[in-house]
């Protein structure tokens, strides 16, 4: 960064001083050619106004006295015919008539007329001015417009000598600008952002990083403790059947207790295949950035679908279900959808009382689709509302001990509506039952029927 600046000031220097003195050359070049011009109009209308008060003849005798011997003007004298009466750089006999030279003409035409052009003579680009005497007669001065170029290239040694301190001035000036630019970014911590004093402009940058490095801490800690979660939850069910595997296997179970050993190590053995499912849909629901396999599917029907699938479990704890709604289309992947109705609803029933009641709507509200599951369970404190989505948080560690749950069913839940851009809400009180809302966006009427 430190050499983009360097170059981008040095750059900006010699551009902004090589621009600047070309306009001044212009200016200059500019400046001196109109005064030329200037006091070529004066001195042929002080020469016009004397050569009133004379006749031809003596008006011919003062040009010749006047301009004979001059070098820096050419004088011309030209009668209202275009013929040449005088002229102090050529001989008049060779010369062609000029009453069809531009300035000429104005001049006959207008009193006065200018021209800039390459002469005939003595072909050089020439400037010409001509003014109407009172008897009829155009008086003439020109001169070589190179003298302003050369007037102005006689300068450029100096302006040479000028740019090359110019330039090397802007070369140490860029190397100290950029120097102190650095200085306050350098010396920021980009694990402590917060505390750096910086520029205003690059504030929403380093803001964007602190919430970089923020989330990236979030994540991290997230992953260590999911690591060791995982590692806890998977030990508790190894260690289970590990022990019961031994009993059986030295012999120390009883004939009696085999089957009871052999049920559990099989109820621990689903607990832990189910542990492993939950962990591996959560690990690609981390990996997916969007719905793979977007449809259109019908809410109502997954969700009745769903109910009918946890029926017999919900009966035998007494749990009734009342399912209210109708067709309700969404769009995204039926598969994790169907996760999701299930993740809820089976909540639902582990998480309620005996001889409870659940009550699961599906269908079109004013802010979109939605689906509500309502039980008549344990409820959840208020301070562990935000709490429950994440990831082997329990509000009740004994209760789901008993129901076997991984503790990963509603983390997985509110993956699958983040991929969908779902909201979800809990509203919830202890000891009398937790609701929650997943919305939906709709879909219109043309898409349903694509």
């Amino acid at each position: 960064m430190r050499k983009v600046i360097n170059n981008t000031l040095r750059i900006f220097a010699i551009s902004a001083v090589l621009v600047t003195t070309l306009l001044v050359f212009l200016a200059y070049y500019v400046q001196f050619t109109l005064g030329e011009h200037n006091e070529i109009r004066s001195r042929a209308a002080v020469m016009a106004s004397c050569l009133e008060n004379y006749t031809t003849e003596r008006a011919l005798d003062i040009l010749h006295n006047a301009y004979d011997k001059a070098t820096d003007v050419r004088v011309t004298l030209i009668a209202d015919d275009g013929s040449v009466l005088y002229d102090n750089e050529a001989d008049i006999q060779s010369l062609e008539n000029h009453s069809e030279r531009p300035e000429i003409t104005m001049a006959i035409e207008k009193g006065e007329g200018e021209r800039v052009r390459r002469s005939r003579t003595f072909g050089k680009r020439i400037y010409y001015y001509a003014v109407k005497v009172k008897d009829g007669t155009v008086l003439r001065i020109a001169q070589p417009t190179g003298v302003a170029a050369g007037m102005t290239m006689g300068v450029l040694p100096i302006a040479a000598v000028i740019l090359i301190a110019v330039f090397a001035a802007a070369f140490y000036i860029s190397k100290c600008l950029t120097r102190n630019i650095m200085e306050p970014i350098n010396s920021i911590d980009i694990n402590n952002i917060s505390g750096a004093e910086i520029y205003d402009e690059l504030k929403p940058f380093l803001e964007c990083i602190a919430d970089e490095n923020e989330e990236r801490a979030r994540t991290e800690k997230i992953r260590r403790e999911f690591t060791a979660n995982v590692s806890h939850e998977l030990k508790t069910p190894l260690t289970t059947i590990s022990g019961y595997a031994q009993m059986i296997t030295n012999g120390m179970a009883k004939p009696d207790d085999i089957s009871e050993f052999g049920s559990k190590i099989e109820k621990e053995s689903e607990r832990l295949l189910q542990l492993i499912d939950d962990i591996i849909n959560l690990s690609r629901l981390d990996e997916q950035n969007g719905i793979e396999d977007a449809e259109i599917v019908d809410l109502s029907h997954i969700t009745v679908e769903t109910i009918r699938a946890l029926e017999k479990t919900a009966k035998e704890r007494g749990i009734q279900i009342y399912y209210s709604g109708a067709p309700t289309y969404i769009k995204g992947n039926a598969t994790l959808i169907g996760e999701l109705v299930y993740n809820l609803i089976d909540n639902a029933v582990k998480y309620n009382k005996e001889n409870g009641k659940i009550t699961v709507f599906a269908g079109e509200r004013s802010d979109g689709a939605e689906l509500s599951v309502k039980d008549t369970g344990i409820g959840i404190p208020e301070e562990d509302t935000e709490r429950i989505f994440e990831r082997f948080y329990r509000v009740d560690k004994s209760h789901s001990k008993k129901v076997g749950g991984t503790g990963l069913g509603l983390s997985i839940v509110k993956h699958i509506c983040a991929c969908h851009n779902a909201k979800i809400r809990v509203k919830s009180e202890v000891g009398k039952g937790t609701t929650i809302y997943v919305t939906f966006p709709s879909v219109s009427a043309k898409n349903q029927t694509s």
